[in-house]
């Protein structure tokens, strides 16, 4: 090893565990402060950093359990996952399975179940925010595809698509902490619904689905063809509904900028 890298190393290290007693031997004494307050300085500035981070991607989480509570969490969070990323973007992602391991083993979270899934949405929408820019197929191109294509068309789903199962009241409980101010709002939903998440140009979406509008999306995901997806909304509905249910819920998902292309396999 390199002395740059030995320097190099034993600074991570006394970054990375501020508690560990080391010697500041290594660090110049000729600046305007002591040497163990200049690593001081880093160490602090580390975790504020990351903090800030998490603040940023959960704030209903964090104005959910209170600035103490949340900071005290992300401390914990940070020595248990320390960044590994040079882009500051994907360090909040072990977050929700870390609280989901609070949940279940520390007492103090034990009445906070819908916490995972606040942090699950919070995360989820900034994975769709964050998706990878594509061209959209349109309704132009719907109407340039002829006829006898369309049993076996098949359809790929814009990149910042995301379909998540809710227990609890969480996209409701998400705009009452992150409203200004924030608005009382329980936890408690009388039944488990599915949610879109997506990104329409540039701003974040989500609303509900029905139960046939996922499971035909769900078809969609899975590669599944136009006829195929007709005969899944066959099993919910009369026969003769689903081609005009079929064809509503495609140019709905367009209009919404849920359909990157279609294509046939060949």
């Amino acid at each position: 090893m390199t002395p740059l890298a030995k320097l190099q190393h034993r600074f991570q290290e006394s970054v990375l565990d501020p508690g560990k007693a080391v010697s500041t031997t290594w660090i110049s004494a000729s600046g305007r402060a002591a040497p163990d307050i200049q690593l001081s300085i880093y160490c602090h500035a580390y975790r504020a950093r990351l903090r800030e981070v998490l603040a940023n991607d959960y704030p209903a989480t964090q104005t959910a359990i209170g600035d103490d509570h949340f900071n005290a969490l992300v401390t914990d969070y940070i020595d248990t996952h320390p960044s590994h990323y040079f882009n500051l973007r994907d360090f909040g992602q072990h977050l929700p399975g870390y609280l989901a391991d609070r949940v279940q083993y520390d007492a103090g979270y034990q009445e906070m179940h819908w916490l995972v899934e606040l942090a699950e949405f919070e995360w989820t929408l900034g994975l769709a925010f964050n998706a990878a820019d594509v061209i959209l197929f349109t309704e132009q191109d719907m109407a340039e595809i002829p006829f006898e294509a369309w049993p076996e068309l098949r359809f790929i789903v814009h990149p910042s698509l995301h379909r998540l199962e809710f227990e609890w009241n969480t996209p409701e409980m998400w705009l009452a902490l992150t409203a200004d101010p924030p608005t009382p709002v329980s936890a408690v939903h009388n039944q488990a619904g599915s949610w879109l998440i997506w990104r329409e140009q540039l701003v974040t979406r989500f609303r509900s689905m029905p139960g046939d509008e996922q499971q035909a999306l769900d078809k969609v995901c899975m590669g599944g063809s136009f006829y195929q997806i007709c005969e899944q909304l066959a099993t919910l509905m009369n026969e003769e509904e689903v081609p005009l249910r079929a064809a509503g819920l495609l140019k709905a998902w367009i209009a919404r900028g849920l359909i990157h292309k279609a294509y046939l396999n060949t």
